[in-house]
């Protein structure tokens, strides 16, 4: 399943941010909420704020596809790290944001993709521009093309920009990831023709009857074999080559405009 997020407008976005304050303390999430919703107004972008006070509550409802995290270090129970791997597992997109008062980041916290670490002592005196970069930053990936799959039996969210390919496989396809091959491949369970009817605005194409490649991660051409930028190498068959190579064209063309290339 693909769905593309909201489009932006002159000085806003068109569906609303969803950001979730997770902290155990009533007070600390007041104050981020409010901070959020204030400089979510200035800069004409709608959000829907919902406070979790711990962090199972937080991952009861994990299925509410929040665009911001705003994550209490320490707390009781689940504490901020094991809560971020919990979230992250099924949540890959999220602007993930660390708050804390005292807690010093582990090295482990960034294998969670943190965005931003903020001190509770200074959001009220230094925390707007830190939440003007976050809301920025979830409005961009806001706009990107997203995939629903399933890895190691979880529902995943995945922007198509960090996508190298999808292949087919018996039931469904398998999306190739960029950097990540600890967890490439992963399953989805819709079919190819229909997940490519939804990238082919973004600069995906069929090099093959059994996968489509992100143009953007094709490092070369070589006669019927091309290869992406992590090495991997794929073919290029004869029925899909004419088309290939005018998709390819015209990705470098719209990228260099003032150059001329051909495949």
């Amino acid at each position: 399943m693909y769905r593309e997020k909201g489009k932006e407008r002159e000085n806003d976005v068109e569906t609303e941010l969803k950001v979730a304050v997770c902290d155990d303390s009533q007070a600390d999430r007041n104050i981020l909420s409010q901070l959020v919703k204030k400089t979510a107004d200035d800069m004409g972008i709608p959000v829907h704020i919902q406070e979790y006070a711990s962090g199972e509550n937080l991952m009861e409802d994990i299925l509410s596809e929040h665009d911001i995290l705003f994550l209490d270090i320490q707390m009781e129970g689940m504490d901020g790290q094991e809560t971020a791997f919990a979230f992250r597992s099924q949540n890959r997109n999220a602007v993930l944001v660390f708050v804390t008062g005292v807690a010093v980041p582990t090295p482990e916290m960034f294998k969670v993709y943190p965005y931003r670490y903020l001190l509770k002592q200074e959001l009220l005196s230094k925390g707007r521009e830190d939440m003007s970069a976050i809301l920025k930053k979830a409005a961009e990936r806001k706009k990107h093309v997203y995939l629903t799959a399933f890895y190691k039996g979880k529902m995943m969210q995945l922007d198509s920009d960090r996508i190298l390919y999808i292949s087919l496989k018996k039931r469904g396809c398998q999306i190739w990831l960029n950097q990540e091959k600890e967890e490439s491949p992963i399953n989805c369970n819709s079919r190819l023709a229909d997940i490519y009817a939804g990238l082919e605005m973004h600069n995906f194409a069929y090099a093959h009857n059994s996968y489509v490649v992100n143009l953007k991660y094709v490092a070369k051409v070589e006669g019927n074999l091309l290869v992406l930028m992590d090495g991997t190498a794929l073919t290029i068959s004869r029925s899909r080559k004419e088309e290939f190579h005018k998709a390819f064209t015209r990705y470098l063309g719209n990228k260099y405009p003032k150059k001329q290339y051909g495949v």
